[in-house]
């Protein structure tokens, strides 16, 4: 890993957040990426850059930023993502295209901005983040279920296609990551069974160290 440049998307969530602060100690440049930034860091090599990853029409411009920035990527971290309970597979609403677009649609542009950015510059790592719960499932959350498993799948042919290069694209898998949302979600729970942030972070630096493609990587 040359310790560059990464990107990191979904800027304003708690979890990208916390992975920004912390490869902002091992990279020399980290780049947030949100649909409108509202949070600012302190660290000078930290910029973020405004673009809505579930519209392609922005891509273009969005590369283009990118590059004022830096001239090349290391890794490209896309972490954009939310989740809704209680919907079944029969639900005829519009979670079915929320979490479709928010977990899915955004890690495809991202990662197609990525692969545009690393083809050109001969290597790369994308690292999205999947879900252990789209694995081994339960019930009444079908549409987010389904568009983390997509996450998955699209995660193995990036790097299937890919194969022949030195550009790789691995999937984490947390379970229910420790963020304040999630602590007022479910006061009842045990907190100390959930993985952090940082926990993450530590997994998602070893995976970019390592050889590894197309691989699903729990964190726990």
């Amino acid at each position: 890993m040359r310790n560059n440049a990464i990107i990191i998307t979904g800027s304003n969530g708690a979890t990208a957040r916390e992975l920004i602060t912390y490869f902002s100690n091992i990279f020399n440049v980290v780049i947030g990426i949100s649909r409108k930034s509202n949070v600012s860091f302190n660290n000078d090599n930290i910029n973020i850059i405004d673009s809505d990853l579930s519209d392609a029409n922005q891509l273009p411009d969005l590369i283009e930023k990118i590059k004022l920035n830096h001239n090349s990527i290391d890794a490209w971290i896309n972490c954009i993502g939310g989740f809704d309970m209680g919907m079944s597979i029969d639900d005829d609403n519009h979670g079915w295209d929320k979490m479709h677009t928010i977990n899915f649609t955004t890690c495809l542009h991202g990662s197609q901005t990525a692969l545009k950015i690393m083809k050109n510059q001969g290597y790369g790592n994308i690292i999205n983040i999947g879900s252990r719960a789209a694995v081994d499932g339960f019930p009444n959350a079908a549409p987010y279920l389904i568009s983390k498993a997509s996450v998955h799948s699209l995660t193995k042919y990036i790097a299937l296609e890919n194969s022949d290069s030195k550009i790789t694209c691995n999937a984490i898998l947390p379970g229910i990551i420790d963020t304040p949302a999630n602590r007022l979600a479910m006061p009842n729970e045990d907190f100390s069974l959930w993985e952090t942030p940082t926990q993450i972070a530590k997994i998602i630096g070893e995976t970019i160290n390592s050889n590894k493609s197309g691989k699903l990587i729990y964190v726990s």
